[in-house]
């Protein structure tokens, strides 16, 4: 009975330090492999902090559309309330669905867009037509009108501009000695005056009278003395 106690005794002891001892190093090799990774982490860490990342470019918003789907209708004063209203009136009349924004550049001029889906048509409008035009001239006005149009119908419906005739040349008025038109010059010849004219010949003297013949005493007598 002492035996068996003895030797359950030292069964238990040697299994009981086993089972330590295996506890101890279990433990001791999750530490070191916790330590493995994090010095393995700390390295990753590392190299790509120093490694070069590449640059993203930010997201372009107007990616996809055309210059005329960007624009935006800013804010008009008068003047360039006054050429919208213009141009809209032409742009009706011609039978166009376009929208149109009026800017001006950096001389003042003003340029007119027309927008139709992505086409963009643009016409520049000279401030001194704009002003002359909404002062009262109404020559200027329809100056604008007729420009803008032809414009308009060149762009969108192709048609082509018919260059004016030329004007005709003035009439000379006839000569009062010869009674004829002289000849017109050629167009683009220089004009020359006319030569002045030769001083007039000085008159010769008059010749004098020719001297009377000697007549006889007698009548119807004539010869040498006797």
């Amino acid at each position: 009975m002492e035996l068996s106690k003895l030797l359950f005794s030292k069964f238990f002891t040697y299994w009981a330090l086993t089972i330590a001892i295996l506890t101890i190093w279990g433990f001791s090799i999750a530490v070191a492999l916790a330590d493995v990774k994090d010095e393995f982490l700390d390295k990753l860490k590392k190299r790509g902090a120093t490694a070069p990342r590449p640059q993203t470019r930010p997201a372009n918003p107007l990616a996809g559309r055309s210059v005329a789907e960007t624009l935006r209708p800013p804010a008009m004063d008068r003047n360039e309330a006054w050429l919208f209203d213009l141009v809209t009136q032409i742009a009706k009349n011609l039978q166009l669905a376009v929208k149109i924004i009026v800017l001006q550049d950096s001389m003042d001029h003003y340029l007119v867009h027309f927008i139709r889906g992505k086409q963009l048509v643009s016409y520049r409008v000279d401030k001194a037509w704009v002003a002359d035009a909404m002062a009262g001239k109404t020559d200027q006005q329809e100056r604008i009108r007729e420009a803008a149009g032809q414009y308009l119908r060149q762009e969108f419906f192709g048609e082509k501009l018919t260059p004016k005739a030329p004007a005709a040349p003035a009439k000379v008025p006839a000569s009062p000695a010869t009674g004829q038109t002289p000849p017109a010059a050629p167009s683009g010849a220089p004009s020359r005056a006319a030569p002045p004219s030769a001083p007039a010949a000085p008159s010769a003297p008059a010749a004098p009278p020719a001297p009377a013949a000697n007549s006889g005493p007698e009548s119807g007598a004539s010869g040498t003395p006797s």
